[in-house]
């Protein structure tokens, strides 16, 4: 039981509580009820957004899972490839885009600004699981 709960630290809660992926997710999350609040033209993207925040600890598990490598003589954690750290740094991109979208907006209107949002989620995710 105890090696179970150990095994569970280690690969779970410890990629998965990392600050970054914490900070980034609770600012994703309160920011997106506060835009479905104010902006409610812009729902999809508040919406979208919520649906990346919540897939953040799940990437950067996976991620994580990526980098075990080794036998059981020599277990070791290979480096991250550059593709992975671009991965992590589109998704702080995604995760701040909206309000990128409203300082914008300020000065001219942006067209189809729910589909560029999509498509940055798709192309990111694509990016991911072409790489994993």
């Amino acid at each position: 039981m105890v090696a179970i709960g150990l095994m569970l630290y280690g690969f779970v809660v410890q990629p998965l509580l990392s600050y970054g992926t914490v900070v980034l997710f609770l600012y994703g999350i309160i920011a997106s009820f506060i835009g479905l609040i104010r902006h409610r033209q812009d729902v999809w993207i508040y919406v979208l957004r919520l649906l990346v925040c919540f897939t953040i600890p799940v990437t950067n598990l996976l991620m994580y899972f990526a980098t075990i490598g080794g036998d059981e003589r020599d277990f070791n954690f290979q480096p991250m490839p550059f593709v992975y750290y671009l991965v992590f740094i589109i998704e702080i991109i995604i995760v701040f885009l909206p309000e990128i979208f409203l300082l914008i907006e300020k000065k001219r209107s942006i067209k189809w600004k729910q589909w560029i949002y999509a498509g940055a989620i798709v192309g990111v995710s694509v990016l991911f699981w072409c790489t994993i």
